[in-house]
């Protein structure tokens, strides 16, 4: 199974120069790939362009065998957000889609007058974990 810091780096390398910016109180940026757990985005900063937020913890799920072996359905939960009105998710879902073909469940959201445009999509992570005596 992967780490949270290891899918990181995928998504970095599919989407990050996609991606925006937060913007932070002291006028410094920072690319808008957040990994969400104990601590969300500050209230303080201010986000341009499209935000990737990614769960610090995959989901699991167990798949049952007829053997002992156990097969774990993991996948990380990955979000995107355009908070530029003129900027879609198009671009930024094609790469995620080449990068990643086994993705699962996409779910899309158009952007509306009092909305963003948003795409949730899960990155499988498989783990076979062998029998044991």
């Amino acid at each position: 199974m992967a780490s949270v810091s290891q899918i990181r780096g995928l998504i970095n390398s599919a989407i990050g120069s996609k991606l925006g910016y937060y913007n932070l109180p002291d006028g410094s940026t920072s690319p808008a790939l957040w990994v969400r757990g104990q601590q969300q985005v500050p209230k303080d900063w201010t986000i341009s362009g499209i935000e990737c937020v990614i769960d610090e913890v995959p989901e699991m799920a167990n798949r049952p065998t007829l053997s002992q072996a156990v097969v774990l359905d993991v996948r990380w939960p990955i979000y995107l957000t355009s908070y530029d009105t003129a900027e879609t998710l198009a671009e930024v879902r094609e790469l995620l889609f080449q990068w990643f073909p086994d993705i699962q469940d996409p779910v899309h959201v158009a952007q509306t007058d009092i909305s963003f445009e948003t795409l949730k999509v899960f990155i499988p992570d498989y783990s076979i974990q062998p029998e044991r005596s």
